[in-house]
């Protein structure tokens, strides 16, 4: 099998089981466990400390220790937590439980991602690889989050994190049979990061701040506010995921030029400005496909982008690196939502207002550093 296809069957396994529990954690913690916000706005936090310092940590595992090696170990940890959450099932545990997932979950990520860069050395093959893996990710996100809805809606949570941690376990297999490629690395514990890779970091940050709405601020707001059941923003995450799948790898196709993410990025502010104004369900299914439009844009160019930018003797600390200002994007946006979102029920501009000047600041950034960047599209 080739490579992108196995590590895009690898993605969908696991999405899926991931799916099924990311989707609904944060909003389990509020309803199914009684939390109030500001603890799931801690939580978030928390779990930024956390996630921050496995990207780091995984950088350097996934170095010295190996891609795969570092993907299997996390992987069967990851299930085993999970288990440990289901049996004793008291909100403190599943909270730890949760972040100690995180945890190895980032690590895992940030090795899947240098793998991807080993062997795809050119930017128009990196979008390819990309595209391809966003695909088999996407295929899981597809269904999960809509059985995932239903499930909670009639079982509980408890029951997503035990299917959370048996599912992504038949991802094994493949995992194990994956060869290590041929890298060389920089010895020793530091490294340095060039300048275009600094630099492409800031509105990187700004942009995972947008797409980390995806989650626990979306679905509380659509439940909250607009009345969607669970199983309602479900199938809305259903959609996103099948978008993806049929459409990703033929928009991956045209994306050759790195400046195309400023793009995305408007096209992600004016669909989450319009959450705003939304009044039913038909009308969220319409603007999710903007949502996922832009998606498909922005994700595959800022990884190919990152990949093309890093020192290849220390890829897995550049993708460390920016694994943790990603998921600082991604948990950042979910703890400020939480903090928002009381103000957002009785005028829903005070988030979604935010969320579209963020997309917009990040789209500025991108044009100003455009002539950095645009190195990458040479490599093509």
């Amino acid at each position: 099998m080739e490579l992108s296809n196995k590590l895009a069957l690898i993605g969908a396994i696991r999405s899926l089981g991931g799916s099924l529990l990311w989707s609904f954690t944060g909003f389990a913690l509020f309803q199914y466990y009684r939390l109030p916000l500001t603890l799931i706005s801690i939580f978030y936090v928390a779990q930024a400390v956390v996630s921050s310092i496995a990207f780091v940590i995984g950088g350097y595992l996934a170095d010295f220790l190996g891609r795969v090696r570092t993907m299997v170990i996390s992987a069967v940890v990851s299930s085993i937590v999970m288990i440990i959450a289901y049996l004793i099932n008291r909100p403190l545990v599943v909270v730890i439980m949760v972040l100690i997932q995180s945890f190895f979950n980032n690590v895992y990520g940030v090795a899947n991602t240098s793998i991807v860069g080993d062997y795809a050395r050119s930017f128009s093959s990196l979008v390819r690889y990309f595209s391809r893996l966003r695909v088999g990710i996407n295929a899981g996100w597809a269904i999960g989050p809509a059985i995932g809805g239903l499930l909670y809606e009639v079982y509980g949570f408890r029951v997503l994190m035990l299917l959370g941690s048996i599912i992504p376990l038949a991802a094994l297999p493949l995992l194990v049979s994956l060869n290590e490629p041929n890298y060389m690395v920089e010895a020793g514990l530091t490294f340095h990061v060039n300048k275009s890779f600094a630099l492409f970091l800031i509105p990187t940050f700004l942009t995972f701040l947008v797409m980390g709405q995806l989650g626990f601020p979306l679905l509380t707001y659509y439940n909250a506010h607009d009345g969607l059941t669970t199983f309602q923003v479900g199938l809305l995450y259903m959609e996103n995921g099948l978008l993806v799948v049929f459409l990703q790898d033929l928009i991956g196709r045209y994306l050759k030029k790195p400046s195309l993410i400023s793009l995305g990025m408007v096209i992600y502010g004016v669909s989450y400005l319009t959450v705003a104004f939304i009044p039913n369900f038909a009308w969220a299914i319409a603007d999710m496909l903007f949502i996922t439009f832009a998606e498909m844009i922005v994700s595959p160019l800022s990884q190919s982008i990152a990949n093309t930018l890093a020192d290849p003797r220390t890829r897995g600390r550049y993708m460390g690196l920016y694994s943790l200002v990603t998921g600082l994007g991604r948990t950042t946006a979910s703890s400020i939502s939480s903090l928002l979102l009381p103000y957002a029920l009785r005028q829903p501009l005070a988030m979604w207002g935010f969320v579209f000047a963020v997309a917009l600041s990040s789209t500025g950034l991108y044009a100003i550093l455009v002539k950095d960047i645009a190195v990458v599209s040479r490599r093509a």
